[in-house]
């Protein structure tokens, strides 16, 4: 599974190398400083449609009804869809698009279809107002199936819809969790600092200058204690042997706050589109640090330590 999905990004992202002449600039970014880059981090978003097996937070996209109008629309060449590996001229065909569903006639196989992947362009700059954007340069259909004799489920991507000009809302409070750090280096990410990421929304948090919100309470701003509590800094007392006299003695432990701990990033998201081409925008609302922790017991626990909200709406997260 981990081989085929390194693969799938993999080719992505050699694409995206051949196509970087073609990036616009945001322009709601203009006189901004990128805290993440000087220019701008490339970075790869696979956006899963099912939840049944975590938090329901994508219930505001109908991902089966759009995957089906895009579908629809490339095939009678109403949209246009381009190929995955070749320039922006090259536009797919609907035999082309049958042949990548490996399908024997235009009846396809839409379930399949079980995710979208995202190529982005993030910045971030945390004087105020904060500020966190994405920049969609493309998205792409994944199929996921299983060849004849083999129990190993593949992704392919099937095709790639350009940017556009998207002003139509798709979905609001679209809510999904992005992890920083892979078992699998990502040549993607070999410029992304996740560290340095953490660090700067700890900061933003914990200095008081801005408020930060609970996420299971989003009228409830957190104290900086309130923060540190949810960052896993605490004192405790253990009992520790003297080097002179050999006894065991009572001493106090404080945990201090550990960056590396925020292993993933939850955003809250209002979704356009572009109904001429299917361009897709992300709005971001709400961002929060995840931080990843061995409890007591021995077991891996997260929880999300507080929400930043770029406007003035606030979505509750459970």
């Amino acid at each position: 599974m981990k081989f085929y999905l390194l693969v799938l990004f993999v080719t992505v992202v050699l694409f995206t190398s051949c196509n970087n002449e073609n990036k616009s600039d945001d322009t709601s970014s203009k006189g901004r400083v990128n805290m993440l880059l000087p220019t701008s981090v490339n970075v790869g978003d696979l956006f899963l449609f099912d939840t049944t097996k975590v938090l329901n937070w994508q219930k505001e996209f109908n991902s089966s009804e759009f995957i089906r109008k895009v579908f629809s629309k490339a095939m009678s060449s109403e949209v246009s869809v381009y190929a995955v590996f070749a320039e922006d001229s090259t536009k797919y065909t609907k035999d082309e698009i049958i042949t990548a569903m490996a399908a024997k006639s235009e009846q396809l196989n839409l379930s399949e279809i079980k995710s979208i992947y995202f190529e982005e362009e993030w910045s971030m700059d945390t004087t105020e107002p904060f500020m966190f954007e994405k920049n969609i340069l493309s998205w792409y259909p994944v199929r996921y199936f299983k060849r004849a004799g083999s129990d190993l489920e593949e992704k392919k991507l099937i095709f790639r819809v350009k940017q556009g000009n998207p002003t139509e809302l798709l979905a609001k409070n679209v809510i999904s969790e992005h992890n920083l750090y892979d078992s699998v280096p990502l040549p993607f990410t070999k410029n992304f600092d996740a560290l340095a990421l953490a660090e700067l929304l700890i900061k933003k948090a914990t200095t008081g200058k801005t408020k930060v919100w609970n996420p299971m309470n989003v009228d409830k701003a957190l104290t900086i204690s309130e923060i540190e509590k949810n960052l896993g800094v605490a004192a405790d007392t253990a009992f520790v042997d003297d080097p002179n006299t050999g006894e065991s003695v009572m001493k106090i432990i404080k945990r201090e706050i550990m960056p590396e701990e925020i292993a993933s990033i939850v955003f809250v998201e209002d979704w356009y589109y572009d109904p001429t081409t299917f361009a897709i925008k992300k709005v971001i609302t709400g961002i929060g640090p995840v931080r990843h922790y061995l409890k007591n017991d021995g077991e891996m626990a997260k929880t999300v330590v507080f929400m930043i909200y770029l406007g003035t709406e606030k979505t509750k997260l459970f």
